[in-house]
């Protein structure tokens, strides 16, 4: 079963996707790739960015999250909140 989560970081959109592309970009992609990312959206919120990104399964996000938290702490991107997660009941891409 895939899996949809959702998490926001408090701070300035621009420059947390700043710090986010400069410190943790190279960091994060290998790690969501081995364990499983379908897709990772960053939006604007009213207080910084919401992060959504749907997983093959709940296990590689389990993994991948154990993995990227503490180097997220290490490159000083600020705490994840808010955190949630759904099971996917559907998931389409265009043509499909």
């Amino acid at each position: 079963m895939s899996i949809l989560t959702m998490f926001q970081i408090s701070g300035d959109p621009d420059e947390l996707l700043a710090m986010q592309d400069q410190k943790a970009e190279s960091l994060l992609r290998p790690i969501m790739e081995q364990n499983g990312i379908i897709s990772n959206l960053v939006v604007k919120a009213e207080n910084g960015i919401m992060v959504v990104n749907h997983w093959e399964s709940e296990e590689g996000m389990e993994k991948a999250s154990a993995e990227i938290r503490p180097q997220m702490e290490e490159a000083g991107m600020p705490s994840p909140e808010n955190w949630r997660s759904y099971e996917v009941l559907r998931h389409r891409q265009p043509g499909n």
